[in-house]
């Protein structure tokens, strides 16, 4: 049944996924991929070295990614390796489309991870946690998309099934999960010293073979320490650099209240109160030393994120998705040791029929918050990108913002980004673009057409006031400049509706 929910789940992430490069996140990680895959991490953008106006670095780094600190005129990705080194694999093996791939399978590794976790105090417990996990609504919107919240989650599940093997070699595995998943998301490596601490204290082993246990453990976490280190050195120019900024920018005590206030809602909004039961599963459970393990892991990845920056969105949940699984198990453990205290004859139907109820309230959540359409939202990135690759001349540079990763990703056409570019040089800078041989294009989302007016008033381009070239999908338009002089002087100007 286990392995049945997490073949269901690969093939779920499979069928409703994007399969799109988008936001900057997804393509952060599927260009660095690209990166890994070429061999080559540091990549000069010409134009970003010629350029005359202000921050010219800044306005020809893609969504996703800053100016290098280390290579003059290049970018470097926001987003950690972890994710982009498998992807990497991935395409090598099976070309670009196989990265879509690599989140659906870590989906279903995290799904039976939670069972191989969960069976550590009864097969039921594992199989219906399991089942929990599947339905969760964040988990199911991570699923779709090629981010690195399931992979983390995933490599931390894992690390903590091994923790609680009984062989020295299950530790050295623990470990090795606990390399990957620093690699793929390092903040979270104090889930890894709770790990530790429970190898070093946990009942039942002599003490030297807990001493043993835990220094095994932290030798297979070294590779991920050290990988990750020696990336962030050659990416941001120190060990403890990061993409995402400094750590005083990033962390505030002043976050600790509104984070925890929205995380709760949004938990208990997308989830169901029988969670709760989970608080009381040291009281109830059986084996302790796992529910301790469980509830520890769990609570330092909250705490992880209770001082980081405020969110406004629902789907930020994700943060704490490597805790999630391990709620499921402490709450379905706690159902059914309530259910097997009243009558343990019927305890697993009880459970079953209680775990089912659930699952199927998750599912609606998640339909309800349009998780299953992800694909046909995220498509226009793919179709904007296609018809800039299809339409637009091969020299076109695109002025975006939202898309300005995957215009590159699907088009291959440079493009600069207008939120970034000083408000006094818009004109100026097409017309250094036209002087170094590209014929500059503008690309927006509709919401950002009228940001961009409001950003750049000194100029007649910035009034967007001719008829765009081509709308796409209903959401995205393309204006070729040189149309607005023929619309002032009473050409028409025909509007291409792409679907």
């Amino acid at each position: 049944m286990a392995a049945a929910l997490a073949a269901g789940t690969m093939i779920a992430g499979l069928h409703w996924g994007t399969f799109a490069v988008g936001g900057s996140d997804s393509y952060c990680y599927a260009h660095q991929a690209e990166r890994w895959a070429s061999g080559r991490l540091h990549v000069t953008e010409p134009l970003a070295l010629r350029a005359p106006w202000p921050l010219a670095a800044e306005t020809f780094a893609p969504a996703g990614h800053i100016v290098s600190p280390t290579t003059r005129g290049a970018t470097a990705p926001i987003c950690p390796a972890g994710l982009s080194l498998v992807m990497a694999v991935f395409q090598l093996v099976g070309g670009r489309q196989a990265i879509f791939l690599v989140v659906p399978v870590m989906g279903a590794l995290l799904v039976w991870s939670t069972f191989l976790v969960g069976r550590r105090i009864n097969p039921r417990v594992g199989v219906c946690a399991a089942l929990v996990t599947s339905c969760s609504p964040v988990f199911l919107f991570q699923l779709m998309q090629p981010m690195s919240d399931v992979p983390a989650a995933a490599w931390w599940t894992l690390a903590a099934a091994f923790a609680l093997g009984d062989r020295r070699r299950d530790v050295l595995c623990a470990g090795l999960a606990g390399s990957a998943a620093i690699l793929t998301r390092p903040n979270l490596l104090p889930l890894g010293i709770v790990i530790g601490l429970f190898l070093l204290a946990r009942p039942g082993p002599p003490l030297r073979d807990r001493y043993g246990d835990a220094a095994v453990f932290a030798l297979g976490c070294i590779p991920g320490c050290l990988a990750t280190a020696a990336i962030q050195h050659s990416l941001y120019g120190s060990p403890f650099g990061s993409g995402y900024g400094s750590l005083s920018a990033l962390f505030s005590t002043s976050h600790i209240g509104p984070n925890a206030a929205r995380y709760a809602r949004w938990y208990l909004e997308t989830g169901t109160p029988v969670t709760l039961l989970a608080m009381i599963a040291p009281l109830m459970v059986r084996p302790r030393a796992v529910v301790w393990l469980l509830a520890a892991l769990a609570v330092v990845n909250v705490a992880c994120y209770l001082p980081y920056m405020v969110f406004e969105d629902w789907w930020y949940l994700r943060f704490l998705l490597p805790a999630l699984p391990l709620v499921a198990i402490l709450m379905v453990a706690t159902i059914d040791a309530c259910a097997a205290r009243v009558s343990p004859r019927t305890a697993g139907i009880v459970t079953a029929a209680v775990t089912l109820a659930v699952a199927v309230g998750l599912v609606y959540e998640a339909r309800t918050r349009q998780v299953f359409r992800l694909a046909q939202l995220e498509s226009r990135y793919v179709r904007a990108g296609d018809y800039v690759a299809r339409r637009l001349p091969s020299n076109a540079l695109v002025v975006t913002a939202l898309e300005s990763g995957s215009v590159r990703y699907y088009s291959g056409r440079p493009t600069l980004v207008w939120d970034m570019l000083d408000p006094a040089w818009l004109d100026r800078a097409l017309v250094f673009v036209r002087e170094q041989g590209y014929e500059p294009f503008l690309l927006f989302e509709r919401f950002e057409e009228q940001p961009f007016r409001e950003r750049f008033t000194s100029g007649a381009l910035g009034r967007l006031d001719w008829p765009p070239m081509a709308e796409i999908a209903g959401q995205v338009r393309i204006y070729r400049p040189d149309d607005r002089a023929r619309y002032q002087a009473g050409e028409a100007v025909q509007t291409d509706y792409a679907r």
